[in-house]
């Protein structure tokens, strides 16, 4: 849902802003990561010159997803991209895991 506000403190502290209030329904069905990917490609396209994109690695800390975003790739091409990695870390977990 679009919304204002003004916020109290930050960069723009006491100016009036735009933004978007997602409300989830079923959190169990909800990607949030997708969702933020998708958030951040969608803030690349729209307003390219505005979005300090390399800002966003601070929340990402991974180089290799902020290149992919600037390169235009899709969210969900990003997301799969993890996949060898996602399926290395599951392994090295289920190794040290006490319950499953």
């Amino acid at each position: 849902m679009p919304l204002e506000f003004t916020p109290k403190a930050s960069v723009f502290k006491d100016q009036e802003c735009g933004g978007v209030n997602i409300i989830v329904t079923d959190r169990a069905t909800f990607r949030s990561v997708l969702t933020g990917i998708e958030i951040a490609i969608a803030l690349r396209r729209l307003y390219p010159s505005e979005w300090k994109v390399d800002n966003y690695l601070c929340l990402l800390v991974n180089s290799d997803t902020l290149d992919r975003i600037k390169r235009g790739n899709s969210a969900r091409d990003i997301v799969g991209s993890w996949n060898a990695q996602l399926e290395e870390f599951r392994r090295a977990r289920a190794q040290v895991l006490l319950y499953n």
